[in-house]
């Protein structure tokens, strides 16, 4: 039995819908190996997804960032409610707590995370054009 599609196409994050319950998914490549996350979210958290892009892009990016690192030997994996500290931080933290936030994972994990939002951003804007 599948589920509704509520955002997302294609191999990018999605958010399907199954009996009231949602769930963000997410694919994530390191190397030769690929996989998929899935963690529960609430539906305050889709309705931010669907009306700000730029924090759905920060998402995106951020647990990509997050997810990939936990991939390697050795490293934390991700739990529900560390998830739902991150959904948390990217998508309900004021604007300023939120570019904190970015700035911290960067330094963290040493990649641009927002070049990769500006990235995300312009994909879907232009795929929506095409």
């Amino acid at each position: 039995m599948s589920g509704i599609r509520r955002l997302g196409d294609g191999y990018e994050p999605h958010v399907d819908e199954l009996a009231d319950k949602l769930t963000y998914s997410l694919p994530v490549d390191s190397g030769f190996f690929s996989t998929s996350f899935s963690f529960d979210i609430a539906r305050a958290d889709l309705n931010v997804l669907l009306s700000d892009p730029y924090r759905r892009a920060a998402l995106e990016i951020i647990a990509h960032t997050v997810l990939q690192r936990s991939l390697l030997p050795g490293a934390e994996r991700v739990t529900q409610p560390a998830f739902d500290a991150l959904v948390s931080q990217v998508l309900h933290s004021t604007p300023t707590l939120l570019e904190n936030y970015i700035a911290e994972i960067s330094q963290d994990y040493h990649i641009a995370i927002r070049v990769f939002i500006e990235r995300a951003m312009a994909r879907r804007s232009e795929n929506r054009t095409l």
